[in-house]
């Protein structure tokens, strides 16, 4: 009797060390999965903010491109005006000078809004990374189970049967 519970203590040991070996197997799977996938999604959204970047800056240098447009069509116009109307001198450079003026004025809010959008979406960039480091972290690692454990159960078994067997029979015979 204490030989088949030996046997059958030792032999769940090493069944549930089978298991919790399936078991981190399994666990470490669903890590590296967990993990590839938030890899692949930072990755596009980081190609999203940097195609945002560039969108930004390609409407602000359209906006700017306007308004030189503009600006030397009221220039031109202004000219034409001053010289059909027979003026010349200061006047007409200073109205030249303020349309120079605000065009550059204009000119620098759009690129000073252009670099606060940028600064932001290089922030949010820098945020998702650590945002994407948080749910790779979030799935733990599985520890292997120790064989030396599952030993120390069979020895315990061993042991138990033997000090069952001697209470039992007085001792061996």
């Amino acid at each position: 009797m204490a030989v088949a519970s030996f046997a059958v203590s030792a032999g769940g040991a090493l069944m549930e060390h089978q298991a919790q070996s399936q078991a981190a197997k399994e666990q470490n799977r669903y890590y590296e999965q967990n993990r590839l996938n938030a890899i692949a999604a930072f990755q596009d959204r980081q190609v999203a903010y940097n195609n945002r970047i560039v969108q930004e800056q390609e409407a602000a240098s359209a906006e700017k491109f306007d308004l030189r447009q503009e600006a030397k069509a009221a220039q031109a116009t202004s000219t034409v005006a001053a010289g059909e109307a027979g003026i010349s001198g200061l006047s007409v450079e200073g109205l030249a000078r303020d349309f120079a003026g605000r065009e550059a004025r204009a000119k620098d809010r759009i690129d000073q809004q252009t670099d606060w959008t940028t600064q932001q979406l290089q922030a949010e960039k820098k945020a998702d990374g650590y945002t994407t480091l948080n749910q790779i972290n979030s799935v733990r690692k599985a520890v292997k189970p120790n064989f030396a454990a599952a030993g120390l159960k069979i020895a315990a078994a061993g042991l138990n049967s033997y000090s069952s067997y001697k209470t039992n029979t007085g001792g061996w015979k």
